[in-house]
């Protein structure tokens, strides 16, 4: 998929990896998850890897391609113990495994190839010419440059395999690249904005060997036996037969933004979030798959050897992935995900009163720590700690970071030992990569020591840091920054959540104590009326007891928009 939304989102081609990325434009960096059928393909939040385009100087909203590549790696060579389930020790053996790897291609002719958590680059492909399109097949990456060259490249090298020059379409402006399988043939789809041309690239001099024209086409597949293309435009999706003279010979209406063919179903993720599944040769639709709550599929990719479709949907700025059998598709109408389960939205505007509970509970926690930290200790035990923690940076020993978190140490003894102690360059820059490398592999760790460790090496010793060239600090200074800059753009949006949810739950108490205020007003009223009445008689026995009596004046009640964005005060809005 292409950059040019703001969402990543990416199966790899055995579906045991997912890149995503929900805002680009926000954030630099892509989040890549690990998928398990046999954990239902349940995400542990730990186990996500990151890549961070800012480390090597790269934007991720420059990419103009996402996809994937596998290749068998001689695992023999890797001297690397896995502990493996009874499927892999059946590749193992062979000494042979796939391996997966994220490709990325940026506008200015870089290829970057990362492996597959992206925690390492296997390869750079630089061409001269500006990218155009990419797509992938297996371990191979097929790219058109501006030259409307086509270019074939294996991911682990940067010297093209076959190139050739584009004789249909060269004067037109390219809207889309593809490469397509009939029947275990590769061809490269080429898509201008009024027609469809279908390249053999496998002869000496590739040949075009089918032209359509179709006005603003998005995506092709073959069917699975390859005797019908299926060409999907801005309106609708058109089924041509390819035996004899070509034509249209089916067509259904709706906006296509993915294609995919399994056996015998067509399956077509459309604009609004949801998936339509379709049969050749019948008018109706077969089934319809969507998420409960107005929630999006945002891809899709079919599994054939278990004959199922898995599914990814967005929560909250989250995926949450689904698996669906044929049969079940193929059994039934409409398909909900997620059905009767609670949206993490939903959870969070259903607990205001277990926030509300929680509140005090998280301030005596606050105060317990605040006390922690400014707790007294013993002379004696004071100036052991800082010897202990001494020795261990003269030996580089492997218990630093222990005696660092030890909860022996206040704030004011954290920053006496900076002063006094620290006189090294050896040492400081221990501490600082120890530190740095904790904060960096969780920024949201709720240890209150290392962060005050981490402020105060920053400000009473940043000259000193400045000055050490280690290359493993620098690497750590990265990382830091690049960990503190994720979760500084993150905290933003939580509070924000937080803030709204507060403001709710003080709106609908305001709400009740209004109501309650109303009801004690008519009931005061009233009493008020009788009291009048009885008293007028006493002292006006003549008067006509049929009269009315004048009602006091209210106070009318001002009513503010309490979710409006506009701060009003109270005094001048009644004024």
């Amino acid at each position: 998929m292409g950059s040019s939304s703001d969402l990543v989102a990416s199966f790899s081609h055995d579906s045991t990896r997912f890149a995503f990325q929900a805002s680009v434009a926000q954030k630099n960096n892509v989040d890549i998850y690990p998928l398990n059928e046999t954990k239902d393909y349940v995400v542990n939040s730990s186990l996500v890897s990151h890549i961070d385009y800012e480390t090597n100087d790269m934007k991720v909203s420059d990419v103009v391609f996402f996809g994937w590549c596998s290749d068998l790696v001689d695992t023999q060579s890797l001297n690397i113990k896995r502990k493996l389930d009874e499927d892999e020790e059946n590749t193992e053996s062979t000494g042979q495994r796939y391996e997966n790897f994220f490709v990325n291609g940026f506008p200015d002719g870089r290829i970057v190839v990362y492996s597959a958590n992206g925690r390492d680059i296997v390869n750079i492909i630089k061409s001269k010419k500006e990218i155009l399109g990419a797509d992938t097949d297996e371990s191979n990456i097929w790219i058109l440059d501006s030259d409307k060259i086509v270019k074939k490249l294996q991911y682990n090298n940067s010297k093209p395999i076959k190139t050739f020059t584009l004789v249909d379409g060269k004067d037109d402006e390219i809207i889309h690249f593809q490469i397509l399988h009939q029947n275990g043939t590769l061809l490269v789809c080429i898509i201008t904005e009024q027609m469809v041309y279908i390249v053999d690239p496998s002869k000496r001099r590739p040949s075009t060997k089918y032209r359509f024209e179709v006005f603003g086409a998005v995506a092709c597949e073959f069917s699975a036996d390859g005797k019908h293309l299926l060409i999907a435009d801005l309106e609708k999706l058109t089924v041509h037969d390819l035996a004899g003279d070509i034509k249209p010979v089916q067509s259904w209406s709706l906006k296509v933004e993915k294609l995919r063919i399994l056996n015998d179903l067509v399956m077509a993720l459309t604009t609004d979030g949801k998936m339509n599944i379709y049969k050749i040769d019948e008018t109706n639709k077969i089934c319809t798959i969507n998420v409960n709550d107005n929630l999006e599929i945002i891809d899709f990719t079919p599994i054939n050897n278990r004959q199922q479709v898995l599914i990814s949907w967005l929560n909250v700025n989250e995926p949450n992935f689904e698996s669906i059998y044929l049969n079940e598709i193929t059994s039934k109408e409409l398909i909900t995900i997620n059905e009767g389960k609670e949206t993490k939205s939903d959870e969070a505007v259903q607990k205001p009163s277990e926030e509300e509970g929680n509140g005090a509970e998280v301030h005596d926690e606050k105060q317990k720590t605040e006390t922690k930290l400014n707790k007294k200790v013993s002379k004696s035990e004071q100036a052991e700690i800082a010897n202990v923690l001494l020795s261990h940076l003269e030996s580089n020993s492997t218990e630093i970071l222990d005696h660092l978190m030890s909860e022996s140490w206040t704030e004011a003894e954290i920053k006496k030992f900076i002063i006094t102690k620290i006189n090294s360059l050896n040492h400081l820059s221990r501490i600082f990569v120890t530190v740095s490398e904790q904060i960096t592999q969780n920024p949201w760790s709720e240890q209150d020591l290392l962060p005050l460790w981490l402020k105060w090496v920053l400000t009473l010793k940043s000259g000193d840091l400045n000055s050490i060239k280690d290359k493993q600090t620098r690497k750590n200074f990265k990382h830091l920054k690049s960990a503190l800059r994720s979760s500084e753009e993150t905290l933003p949006v939580l509070l924000g959540i937080q803030g709204r949810l507060e403001m709710l739950r003080r709106q609908a108490k305001l709400r009740e104590d209004l109501a309650q205020l109303t009801m004690q007003d008519q009931e005061g009223e009233n009493e008020d009326i009788e009291v009048i009445e009885h008293s007028n008689v006493i002292n006006n026995p003549l008067q006509d007891q049929t009269s009315s009596v004048e009602k006091p004046e209210q106070d009318s009640i001002v009513y503010a928009n309490g979710e409006s964005d506009e701060f009003v005060d109270a005094s001048e809005y009644k004024d």
